[in-house]
Order: C-alpha cells, then sequence, then structure tokens
C-alpha cells in the first residue's frame, strides 16, 4: 500500500514537472504586441512561419509570407536566422504560465519585443506581470557584471526608473516606461545629444505611437498594404541563397544596417530595421513626416524598396504627401484612379514617378504618359474583358460578368477596371453587349 501511494505521489510529482516545462515552449501561434491585427508568429518544427492579416484574422501555414525562418533553442536563448548573413539571439523570459515570452538582448537585458499566445487576451488579461524594479535590477547588474563596461540601470531615491537610461561604455542614451522598457527608437548616441524623455507626450485622436513618435494611422495603413501587397505577389526574383538585396519587398531595409530611414519634423532617424524578418511601415524606404503625417515616399530607382503588387486603392489617403517616387519597381496591375486626388505635382518626375513598373492602361488622366521618358513593361498584362484573369476572353468572362450585375457585387479597384468594358465607370448590360461585340469580332 505504502508503494502504491509513494508511486502515485511520484507521477504526480513527475507529472507536475513536465507541465511546467511543457508550459514554457516557443512551438505554437504567437501574437507580437503592437501588431496583434498584423502579424502572427507561428513555431513548428524549429522553423518560425510569418502569417500576415489585413483585418485581423489569420489562416494556417498556407497562408504564411516568406521562406520560414530557422531557429534553434539552448536553455532559455532562442537564436534566429533571417537571412543573407543576419543571425540573431535573444533569451525568452516566459511570463504567465506561458502564454507570454519577451525576448530580451542579451548584452543589456533589455526588452526587443512580446509576443503572447493565441487566444490570450493580452490587453485585458487577468495575469499580472510583475516587471523588477530598478533598485532590484541596479542590484542584480552590479551582482553579474563581471567587469568594467556593463549596464547598471539608473534609479530615483523611491527605486523608480529615471525615465533617461544611459549606458556610458556605449555612449548611448534612450528613454523607458515606468516598467523600465526601453521605448523604440529613442536610442541615440550622446555625442549627437540626449532623447527628450521627459517630454513623452500621449498621440492625438487618429494617431499611433511608433519608436516614440505619433503617426497618422491612415498613412501607416497605406504602408502596411503596400508592403502586404508585396508579399502576397510572391514575385520570382530568381534569388539565391546570400543575395542580401533579393526579395519583395527588399529584405535589406529590415537589416540593422539599412541605410534608409524617415526624417520626422527635420530629425534624421537611420539607425536602420529592427532585424525582425518582416519590413515594417517605417522601414519602407526613405520617407518624410511633418506633424504625423507623410509628407514624402521615395521608394524609386537607387534605393530599391523592390515592391510588387497593386498600388493599395487607399493610395487616396495620403492627403499630405507631396512627393511619390515609385519608379523601378516590380508593381503592377491598374493604377488607381484616386491616385489623381494626391496632392503632388504630377508633371514633376522629382515629386511624382511611377514609370517603369508593370502597370496596364488604362491610365488615370493624372498620369503623364506623353512624357518622353514614359514607359512600363506591361507586356503581361490582362486585357479589358478577360474578368476571369486567364489570359482568353470567352463566355465564361460574359457569365462572369452577368452574375456580377446581377448580384450588384462590390468589386475591388483591379476587378471593377477589368470588368468596365466601355470605360464609362459602370457596371451594366451596356458592358454585356460590349464583351459579346469582342468575342464575335
Amino acid at each position: 500500500m505504502i508503494m502504491i501511494q509513494n508511486i502515485k505521489i511520484l507521477f504526480l510529482v513527475t507529472f507536475l514537472f513536465s507541465l511546467s516545462f511543457t508550459q514554457n515552449v516557443i512551438e505554437g501561434r504567437w501574437h507580437l504586441v503592437g501588431y496583434e491585427e498584423s502579424i502572427m508568429y507561428q513555431f513548428e518544427n524549429n522553423l518560425r512561419y510569418s502569417i500576415y492579416s489585413l483585418d485581423g484574422s489569420f489562416g494556417g501555414l498556407e497562408d504564411a509570407g516568406n521562406t520560414p525562418n530557422p531557429y534553434s533553442i539552448n536553455d532559455e536563448v532562442i537564436t534566429l536566422d533571417l537571412f543573407f548573413g543576419n543571425i540573431v539571439s535573444y533569451e525568452m523570459n516566459f511570463l504567465c504560465d506561458g502564454i507570454i515570452v519577451e525576448f530580451n538582448h542579451l548584452e543589456s537585458g533589455l526588452n526587443h519585443s512580446i509576443m503572447f499566445k493565441e487566444g490570450h487576451d493580452y490587453n485585458n488579461g487577468q495575469c499580472e506581470i510583475s516587471t523588477e524594479n530598478c533598485c532590484d535590477a541596479m542590484i542584480n547588474a552590479n551582482e553579474e557584471c563581471d567587469g568594467v563596461g556593463c549596464f547598471v540601470p539608473q534609479c530615483d531615491d523611491s527605486c523608480e526608473w529615471l525615465p533617461m537610461q544611459c549606458w556610458s561604455s556605449t555612449g548611448y542614451c534612450w528613454c523607458v516606461d515606468d516598467d523600465g522598457l526601453e521605448i523604440p527608437g529613442s536610442s541615440m548616441p550622446s555625442w549627437q545629444g540626449l532623447p527628450e524623455c521627459e517630454n513623452l507626450e500621449p498621440c492625438n485622436d487618429g494617431y499611433i505611437e511608433i519608436n516614440g513618435l505619433c503617426f497618422y494611422e491612415n498613412d501607416i495603413d497605406v504602408l502596411q498594404k503596400m508592403i502586404d501587397n508585396s508579399y502576397q505577389s510572391e514575385i520570382d526574383l530568381g534569388c539565391g541563397e546570400n543575395e542580401l538585396y533579393c526579395g519583395s519587398p527588399n529584405p535589406y531595409m529590415d537589416s540593422p544596417d539599412s541605410w534608409m530611414g524617415i526624417s520626422y519634423d527635420n530629425t534624421n532617424y537611420t539607425s536602420g530595421g529592427n532585424g525582425n524578418g518582416i519590413v515594417e511601415p517605417l522601414e519602407l524606404g526613405m520617407q518624410e513626416w511633418e506633424n504625423g503625417r507623410l509628407v514624402s515616399l521615395m521608394c524609386g530607382a537607387y534605393i530599391y524598396c523592390q515592391l510588387s503588387g497593386n498600388i493599395p486603392d487607399e493610395i487616396e489617403n495620403l492627403s499630405n504627401l507631396e512627393t511619390f517616387r515609385i519608379e523601378g519597381n516590380y508593381m503592377d496591375g491598374f493604377i488607381p484612379k484616386s491616385i489623381c486626388d494626391l496632392n503632388v505635382n504630377f508633371y514633376d518626375r522629382l515629386a511624382f514617378d511611377l514609370r517603369y513598373n508593370s502597370f496596364c492602361p488604362p491610365y488615370p488622366d493624372c498620369v503623364d504618359t506623353d512624357d518622353e521618358f514614359w514607359g512600363q513593361y506591361n507586356e503581361e498584362c490582362y486585357d479589358i474583358g478577360d474578368i476571369n484573369f486567364d489570359s482568353v476572353i470567352n463566355v465564361l468572362d460574359i457569365t462572369i460578368l452577368v452574375n456580377i450585375i446581377i448580384q450588384q457585387l462590390e468589386l475591388g479597384y483591379q476587378e471593377f477596371m477589368i470588368s468596365n468594358v466601355n470605360y464609362d465607370n459602370n457596371l451594366d448590360v451596356s458592358d454585356v453587349v460590349q464583351l459579346v461585340n469582342m468575342i464575335l469580332e
């Protein structure tokens, strides 16, 4: 009887130990804090898959974009291969019984990113995340430091984190929140000045905070859509394994070594990408922002954004844009008519340039196709009337068009343009008649 009871106790201890171990595993589906509605990671069989969404709904691995990133784990350290020579390692700090994980930099211990498991309500969850007060962190840093040059937190008399932290051996200073977590984008070398950590204000309605700055959300959304369209196009650029700049969008824009950046109220930020394997809106080309609005997007020749897919229908939302250059990319489809609502000089190629993509006619009136240097690689464009995009105009296209008209289906700009056979901007029986005549001719 005693032996049976001991066996039960041993089994229970073993079960509880294995349960506590399996809770802290990275395999599974995780949302990235700050991008909960657009990015999800799935860790499976030592591969990290990136799954994107436009509406907060995420599919399975069949919807994953790009090549998955290999990863390995040694104790609590995860090492990710972001390709093109970019290998990054972070210490994983699991919280709340393993449903939340922090990725922290190995040297400084500062937070890089936070993820939470699918199904957990991170913003309204009941799990309390205990954070180390500044004095405890300072004591631990001094105890763990094995020589000069270590980062030691700076605290006030109440053991609260000072808003600005500095690492003397590197010469860099940055802003932190109340829990001592670095505010992304605030780090700067002391020889360029000190970050204004005391003056961080919450953003106005319609604006979102990124890297300590406020950006108009609709502007960010358009940039994100351009990036999403590029990933989803799955264009084959014939990339080799070690081609740092090859991919759509250009993966180098996400590299910490990237020379691209943004100007915000005449202050330049060119610290490179965050190296997380995904091109994010503020990593796209060269940008200028004024009072939180995008006024210039330079993604043309010699900048090598390597965009593909369509120009988003929402391009008109960039109402403060004065410069829009995407020449020499791989974009295709029809140019949205709403592009003519932009506040740019359409006849100045230094301000507006769409040349040398694969855009299809007809082109909006504001696009200067009479320019002597105008050109598109449009050999693979679909003809107006090829509604099912099979490169053949036949009775099947008529059937689809009739169904669209009868059911009054809402079409995206690309589908509408190829269905608007008589170019009158209305889909009705006259388009069907025109399509029949095209087939009979």
